[in-house]
């Protein structure tokens, strides 16, 4: 976490969220140029999933990366957020990310019906997305089922994003949030100049 000391920005507690942002932002990166690479070849015409998958082999993992990364960015902000705003033991009681962040926008965001906003709802998607490829598990032939919801990498930073956002306009000590969101939106702009 990092707290505004005399007016520095002085980092007061470690942790992985910003290795685990660049792997969000790396595979957005690469989505983007595979993205540009495929239309070009294919002069802006409709391409079958066949042509993406031997064309450019990574498409799929980016996407199942990003998701998952995105997850893990955060959960790991909210139980920091919680940490820094009350404790180990309550940060670790609020056991189901969306739980942490519902619990966070109207304990300390002053949001009101948060379980049904669409930035929830999303989270909720991109949870289960998480869950499934986190705790995987096989069933008979034929029965395996994908999740339903799926984010592409761009939509992982604008996620990402939205939560910053929410956490910036709403906590003006939440420091992370406002650098987060200046990395993320510089590299969003990098994908569309792409």
């Amino acid at each position: 976490m990092l707290r505004d000391v005399n007016g520095q920005v002085v980092q007061v507690r470690s942790g992985g969220i910003g290795e685990l942002l660049k792997v969000v932002i790396l595979q957005a990166n690469g989505w983007a140029s595979d993205f540009k690479y495929l239309v070009q070849k294919n002069k802006h015409k409709n391409i079958p999933p066949e042509t993406i998958n031997r064309d450019c082999p990574n498409w799929d993992s980016r996407w199942l990366i990003s998701q998952t990364f995105t997850a893990m960015v955060l959960e790991a902000f909210y139980y920091d957020y919680i940490l820094e705003k009350e404790s180990k033991s309550k940060a670790e009681k609020q056991s189901s990310p969306v739980n942490r962040y519902a619990y966070i926008a109207e304990t300390y965001l002053n949001q009101r019906n948060v379980a049904e906003s669409n930035l929830f709802l999303q989270l909720d998607a991109l949870n289960k997305v998480r869950r499934h490829w986190v705790h995987n598990k096989s069933a008979d032939v034929g029965y395996y089922k994908f999740p339903e919801e799926h984010f592409s990498p761009g939509q992982c930073l604008a996620i990402l994003i939205q939560v910053f956002s929410v956490f910036e306009k709403n906590d003006s000590s939440c420091l992370i949030a406002k650098v987060s969101i200046d990395i993320l939106k510089r590299e969003q702009e990098k994908l569309v100049r792409l």
